[in-house]
């Protein structure tokens, strides 16, 4: 299995959006901004798009998602929360419950529900791969409302205990550090995964001197 990284933004957005793929057939995670860059590496590489996987239903991650569903006539999957939460709608559209297995283009894909940043975030574990979206970077965490926060620290503990230490995390964005980082790599590097109790991870995210969430790299 090769996972390719596309890199794309708009005027504000800076993304990482991804193609797994494996003889010659693949899987979309969050794609978005830039169709003709992603169109052209399928058709270059002759690789038959079997699906596409959104953990959110912030625009930048589903902003192409409709597009590769009509022009290629495959599925969208996207958390059933996610869905009713925010009357999420588009073409050929699967709702995930957590912990659903399906098969897209032999792969087995695991969905992870694990909300703070949207109420139905979901993360994809593929072969030792997991997709994270906006819940957890390689160096922090999502940006979260006061009420969610709450969510969002329990979402963390579950990924700390689901995955194992060579799990691969493949962010939806970057703020320095190169996507594919191991979850043993964050347990020791991201300060998120060593704040185990509920109240400091809640001050420390909420703080009023936190980073700007937009300055991507």
């Amino acid at each position: 299995m090769k996972v390719e990284v596309f890199r794309v933004s708009n005027d504000v957005m800076k993304n990482q959006c991804y193609l797994i793929h494996h003889q010659g057939t693949g899987i979309l995670i969050d794609p978005a901004w830039d169709y003709e860059l992603i169109d052209g590496y399928l058709s270059e590489h002759k690789i038959a798009l079997k699906g596409v996987m959104l953990t959110h239903s912030h625009k930048d991650h589903v902003n192409l998602s409709g597009k590769f569903a009509r022009e290629y006539g495959v599925p969208v999957y996207m958390s059933a929360v996610e869905v009713k939460e925010y009357d999420f709608s588009c073409l050929n559209l699967v709702q995930l419950k957590h912990l659903s297995k399906i098969v897209v283009a032999g792969f087995e894909v695991i969905a992870l529900l694990t909300p703070g940043h949207t109420a139905g975030s979901m993360c994809y574990l593929i072969n030792g791969n997991c997709f994270t979206g906006d819940t957890i970077f390689i160096e922090g965490v999502g940006s979260c409302s006061e009420t969610d926060v709450d969510d969002l620290y329990d979402s963390v503990q579950y990924l700390k205990k689901q995955l194992s230490k060579d799990t691969l995390i493949w962010p939806g964005h970057c703020f320095g550090m190169a996507p594919g980082m191991d979850m043993d790599y964050l347990l020791s590097n991201n300060l998120y995964f060593q704040l185990d109790e509920k109240d400091l991870f809640r001050n420390f995210r909420m703080r009023k001197n936190r980073p700007d969430p937009l300055v991507f790299q």
